[in-house]
C-alpha cells in the first residue's frame, strides 16, 4: 500500500514538541543547527561508501521516533540486522502489507522466547514501520507504564500524557511484559491498559520471556484471553545474539563508520 504520509513534513503537536525539547534541549530547532547523524558534518561513512547526510530527514526521524519512546539503538538498526528466525520475519511482512486491516480490527503481535532472540529489535522495527506510515505509536516497558501512571497522580499534564500514549495512541508497544516488579497496581494496570485497547479496537505489541501458561498464571486468565483474542502469537527461538550484536557496533565505530537512522 502507497504510503501517503511524509515524515519530513510532519510536525508534532505542541505540547509533544515542548515535552521532547525539555528532555532534549540539544535537538534545536531545524536541522541548521542539529544532526543526530553527521553532526552536521555534511557527510557519513557507510556501506563502504561517502554519503551526503540528508539532516532534515535525519532530525525529522529522529524526533519521531524519540517522541514515540523509540531508542536510538533501535532507531539505526534496519530488517537486515535481524539474525534467524526467518519464518517470523516473513510473517510479520504479511502481516505489515494488511496494517491498515489489521489496525482498524485491534489485532497486534505477541512475541515470546528466551532473552536476546530479537523480540525487542523485531518490536521496534515494527513499531518505526508504523511511525513512519504516520500511526500515532507509543513504545514502553511495563515497568516504566506504572512511573507514568503514577506520575500523573500529581500531574494533570503528565496525566493527559498517559492516557494519550497508552490508552490512545494507535499501536502500543510493551515490552519485557513479566519483568517488572509485580504488585497489585501492575497486574491492575496492566489488565485495564489491555482491556480499554481491546474494547476500541487499538493493537498492542507485546514482548515477554514468558508464554502463555505462565501469563495466565501470573497475570489471570482474563489477561490471556485478551491477549489471545487481540494478538498474533509468534514464538522466538535461537541463541542470544546481543554479545555478537554489541561487537558489531564496536567495529563499526573502531571503523569509523556511521549508521543512518532508517
Amino acid at each position: 500500500m502507497e504510503n501517503r504520509f511524509n515524515i519530513d513534513l510532519a510536525f508534532l503537536p505542541d505540547d509533544e514538541a515542548e515535552r521532547l525539547y525539555r528532555r532534549y534541549p540539544y535537538i534545536g530547532e531545524d536541522s541548521e543547527s542539529y544532526c543526530p547523524t553527521c553532526e552536521k558534518r555534511g557527510t557519513i561513512q557507510w556501506k563502504g561508501k561517502t554519503w551526503k547526510c540528508d539532516c532534515h530527514h535525519q532530525l525529522q526521524l529522529y524526533k519521531h521516533y524519540l517522541a514515540a519512546g523509540i531508542g536510538v539503538t533501535y532507531q539505526r538498526l534496519e530488517w537486515q540486522d535481524i539474525e534467524g528466525n526467518d519464518k517470523i520475519i516473513e510473517d510479520i511482512s504479511k502481516y505489515l502489507e494488511k496494517h491498515q486491516q489489521y489496525v482498524n480490527r485491534g489485532v497486534g503481535l505477541f512475541f515470546s522466547g528466551p532473552v536476546g532472540t530479537g523480540k525487542t529489535m523485531l518490536a521496534n522495527l515494527v513499531l518505526k514501520w508504523f511511525v513512519k506510515y504516520g500511526y500515532t505509536c507509543f513504545a514502553t516497558t511495563f515497568a516504566q507504564t506504572i512511573d507514568y501512571l503514577t506520575a500523573g497522580w500529581s500531574s494533570p499534564e503528565d496525566k493527559v500524557y498517559f492516557r494519550r500514549k497508552f490508552v490512545e495512541s494507535q499501536v502500543l508497544l510493551l515490552d519485557d511484559v513479566g519483568r517488572e516488579h509485580r504488585t497489585k497496581l501492575s497486574d491492575t494496570t496492566f489488565d485495564s491498559i489491555l482491556r480499554t485497547r481491546v474494547q476500541e479496537g487499538r493493537p498492542t505489541i507485546i514482548t515477554t520471556n514468558m508464554n502463555f501458561a505462565e501469563i495466565q498464571s501470573g497475570y489471570g486468565a482474563a489477561v490471556l484471553s485478551l491477549l489471545k483474542e487481540s494478538s498474533i502469537s509468534f514464538e522466538f527461538e535461537g541463541e542470544d545474539f546481543r554479545p555478537k550484536s554489541q561487537q558489531r557496533t564496536v567495529d563499526e565505530v573502531r571503523a569509523g563508520l556511521t549508521r543512518p537512522i532508517t
